[in-house]
């Protein structure tokens, strides 16, 4: 059984319907037309991107769906990697975006743990995993663009993240503990 989702400290009001409350119904139809597809694969997914860190942080707007997929979701042949499932990649006008492991190893074990540890959201009516806090903010941190780094921030000022768990995560990886030393910069200058 997987770990049922928490969303942000009980005392808040954010969760994945609380996020979904605040976009179009179209897109509310779109996340669960592309979650039922992802199911019906067998493979293991996620979400993740601005809709799973909404529920978290600060609710933001988003035009697409985002999922953290596991390597069973693609086949690779020498530069060619390929799609092994018919998986969506619209839904209800809303671009689904299947996110592969990074390719360094070490990332994409910590991200692999992180999958197969996926929150489920019931809030809306419908299970939905969910990649933890901290899993996502290290997602974030591997790309570290502004929004990126703006939803890490929101999420670690939600007490969503524990910026010790982060660090550990981190440990070794000495890029991520460059970025993370920028995240705590701007904590540090939003206190």
């Amino acid at each position: 059984m997987m770990p049922q989702f928490a969303g942000r400290h009980s005392s808040t009001r954010y969760s994945l319907e609380a996020e979904l409350d605040l976009l179009s119904p179209r897109m509310r139809q779109a996340l669960f037309a592309a979650v039922a597809e992802y199911q019906r694969t067998g493979i293991r997914f996620a979400l993740c991107g601005g809709l799973a860190s909404g529920s978290y942080g600060e609710p933001r707007a988003t035009r697409d769906i985002d999922f953290l997929v596991g390597d069973e979701a693609f086949h690779s042949k020498g530069l060619i990697v390929s799609f092994a499932h018919p998986l969506p990649l619209q839904a209800g006008g809303y671009a689904v975006d299947a996110i592969p492991m990074p390719d360094d190893p070490h990332r994409a074990a910590v991200l692999n743990e992180e999958l197969s540890q996926a929150l489920i959201d019931s809030s809306t009516g419908v299970s939905i995993p969910v990649l933890s806090p901290t899993g996502l903010a290290y997602m974030k941190l591997i790309s570290a663009r502004p929004k990126d780094v703006n939803d890490i921030l929101a999420m670690v000022e939600s007490g969503a993240v524990d910026l010790k768990i982060l660090d550990d995560m981190i440990e070794g990886d000495e890029e991520l503990q460059m970025k993370m030393v920028r995240v705590r910069h701007e904590l540090g200058t939003m206190r």
